[in-house]
């Protein structure tokens, strides 16, 4: 559908409208069509000779159609101004898709920013909405920026490994000061207008009718002016050049732990060579010197890496398998009540907040008390830190109940509960589940290893959970129609949420993939810490070992039991030592105790040549890129099995899940990325030599897509 400008004109003044950001639905930002749409209206009111002044500005969102015209009738009165819910400059999820397209596809925003900001008359940017991405760049090549009360400004490139593009940085540094900007980009939040404008994002901040009526007389002043001439220097914050170096020094020096690290911190860095470029060299070298630092960024791995896993995110806002254009359920009008057994309490609070009426349980009643204390404190940190008002939060907790039993649990009044959402302790409690149940949709989270397994066939929807990651899947027709509810419901609550599979979930298969792989290096020739090492090296919070460890041996055990997999001789070995982990003070490592740094055993050496002989197996180095190679290789192997059993129905859900699982650091993307980036022929052919040291082989998808060209990212829509 085509994105159009609007263009009107009165008395010498030319009124460009942007489409408002909720004309469409979702905000497409500025694509190359509304890019298009946009420079045709500069043309048109550069064109005319008695032009005094421009006015950019947004629709009020309202529904105006999105094929309107652009040049409208000169005497048609402007739509007035709205700060209305989903109105404002376009501004879409990503803040990097406006400068995407093929070069010659469209004007690009460095293009129209600079069209604007050399015009021959005074340019106004009437800002409303969240002005961010191309916006942000048109907005400071504009010479007046005038900002509605409920604007917001934002700058979400760094935590993508990026700086804002379009000569955004360079014209905001320019006017704002280089302390400020780099202030700006280092926050990582949004700024509401009236914090923006001490920060120099914009001029002034007014209401919609008192704005309205300041811009166009401004314009109108302007256009009485027979010089035409600016509004404001563009230049301003460079009158005290030395003053300028020493903020942005004193900022930097400020700031030095967010500028270290890949990713944020290698951006951050090299907005600061920006912001000091934006000083020492003239305009049009210095925007020169962001673009070449915007394209080093977009190449650098850590960078690809998180905007690989921003799109993951984006994508998994829609199921897989859900169309694109699907409307999005409203959980509150179909699942106003709900019951929780054995669920976290932050679960119950959010919920809660969103007006549901929920009633939580446990299997030991005596948790029930100490589970309403942590709800009403996690409440009044929220008033104290002005998130929740006071009335809001009686309101609240109004809505909240508890039951000691399932009986209880399924009854209640006024009606009983339309969503369960449940995790058994033992196969009993997960029969009693499936007897108690009212009619409401039943969610069993499977408890641990599969215990409850078969009872949960017999739910609605299976689920695993891992911290806010959920997998969903539908065990009955029922289930498969609840799934978008039962999935935006828990959106709404702070989770992600993809779609999975039954049996063990993607992040149990990741982890005992890790694990299994880590144990494989250790026979080959490594030594536990080495691995560990590696692992933490290549960003990981923690090495497999370790987490071994903390988790305890019993569990991982069980874990690669609900996983169909099976401990090599190492763990058995450990296993049958009574070496169990850090509860027990020895597992794969010793832990003398409080405030002492775990170490190896002093009969490592010992047993792993012994373990190594009886297997038949040669040591032999194995370099920390190798190491990490390895893991990579077996992890994407875990993947692409559960994509082609269908446990994962994304590429970029492996990487999500991975994230969420194992503290896989977010500037490497994931294991389907690594695959990617390794190249897919590289890494079947390591994994083929693994498998003959009693790795999985690779499965046929891999052939499947080699054959056809494709990369894991191809399985991302």
């Amino acid at each position: 559908m085509a994105r159009r400008v609007k263009l009107q004109r009165r008395e010498g003044v030319a009124l460009i409208t942007l489409p408002g950001a909720a004309d469409q639905g979702v905000d497409p930002g500025f694509d190359a069509d509304l890019c298009t749409s946009l420079a045709g209206a500069l043309d048109l009111a550069l064109a005319e000779p008695d032009l005094r002044a421009i006015v950019l500005r947004a629709g009020n969102g309202l529904g105006r159609k999105a094929g309107a015209a652009a040049d409208e009738a000169p005497g048609e009165a402007p739509e007035p101004l709205a700060e209305t819910p989903g109105a404002g400059w376009p501004c879409g999820a990503d803040p990097l898709a406006d400068l995407a397209w093929p070069k010659g596809a469209a004007p690009s925003i460095a293009a129209l920013a600079e069209r604007l900001a050399s015009a021959p008359v005074p340019v106004i940017a009437l800002l409303s909405g969240r002005i961010a991405g191309g916006g942000l760049a048109l907005a400071q090549a504009a010479g007046l920026r005038m900002a509605l009360a409920e604007t917001v400004f934002a700058a979400p490139e760094p935590a993508l490994g990026m700086i804002p593009g379009g000569g955004a940085l360079v014209r905001l540094a320019r006017r704002a000061g280089g302390a400020a900007a780099l202030s700006f980009l280092a926050s990582g939040r949004d700024w509401p207008a009236q914090e923006a404008m001490g920060l120099g994002l914009c001029d002034a901040v007014s209401s919609g009718g008192a704005l309205e009526t300041a811009v166009l007389g401004v314009a109108l002043q302007a256009a009485q002016d027979p010089a035409g001439g600016r509004v404001a220097r563009a230049d301003r914050a460079l009158a005290d050049l030395p003053g300028y170096l020493a903020a942005l020094e004193e900022a930097r020096l400020t700031l030095k732990p967010a500028l270290a690290g890949p990713g944020r911190g290698a951006a951050l860095t090299r907005a600061a060579e920006v912001i000091e470029a934006a000083a020492l060299l003239p305009l049009g070298e210095a925007l020169d010197f962001e673009q070449v630092a915007h394209e080093d960024l977009a190449a650098d791995p850590a960078s690809r890496g998180l905007i690989h896993v921003a799109a993951c995110h984006r994508a998994a806002l829609r199921l897989a398998g859900a169309q694109a254009d699907a409307p999005v359920p409203d959980p509150l009008a179909a699942l106003p009540r709900i019951a929780l057994w054995n669920q976290p309490e932050r679960l119950a609070l959010a919920l809660i907040g969103r007006g549901h009426t929920v009633v939580i349980g446990t299997t030991d009643p005596g948790r029930l008390e100490p589970a309403f204390t942590r709800i009403a404190a996690l409440q009044e940190a929220a008033v104290a830190e002005g998130r929740l008002d006071p009335e809001a939060r009686e309101a609240d907790w109004g809505r909240l109940g508890a039951a000691t039993d399932l009986p209880g649990l399924m009854a209640g009044a006024p009606e009983a509960p339309a969503l369960i959402i449940a995790t058994p302790h033992t196969a009993a409690e997960a029969r009693a589940l499936i007897e108690a149940r009212a009619g409401g949709t039943l969610v069993m989270l499977d408890g641990p290893f599969g215990l409850v397994s078969e009872a949960a066939q017999q739910a609605d929807l299976g689920a695993q959970r891992r911290g806010e990651f959920w997998e969903l899947h539908g065990v009955t027709p029922a289930g498969d129609a609840a799934l978008p509810v039962v999935a935006a419901l828990l959106r709404g609550a702070g989770a992600e949420v993809v779609r999975g599979g039954a049996g063990a979930g993607l992040t149990a298969q990741l982890e005992a993939a890790l694990i299994l792989a880590a144990e494989r290096l250790v026979l080959a020739g490594a030594t536990p810490a080495a691995v560990d090492g590696a692992a933490r090296n290549f960003g990981f919070a923690e090495g497999p070992f370790a987490r071994l460890d903390a988790r305890g041996l019993g569990a991982i055990t069980g874990l690669l039991r609900a996983c169909g997999a099976r401990p090599g001789a190492y763990l058995a070995y450990l296993a049958l030592e009574g070496r169990m982990g850090r509860a027990a003070g020895l597992g794969v490592y010793r832990y003398p105790g409080a405030g002492a740094a775990p170490r190896p055993p002093e009969d490592e050496a010992e047993l792993l040549a012994a373990l190594r002989a009886e297997a038949g197996i040669t040591p032999r180095a194995l370099p920390q890129a190798e190491t990490q190679a390895c893991l990579m290789a077996e992890l994407a192997g875990a993947g692409a099995a559960a994509l082609q059993t269908g446990r994962a129905h994304r590429a970029g859900d492996v990487d999500l899940a991975a994230l969420a699982a194992l503290g896989f650091p977010a500037h490497r993307g994931g294991p389907m990325f690594q695959a990617d980036l390794a190249g897919l022929i590289a890494t079947r052919k390591r994994l083929r030599a693994l498998a003959e040291a009693g790795a999985p082989a690779p499965v046929t998808l891999w052939d499947v897509m080699i054959r056809n060209g494709k990369r894991w990212a191809d399985l991302n829509g």
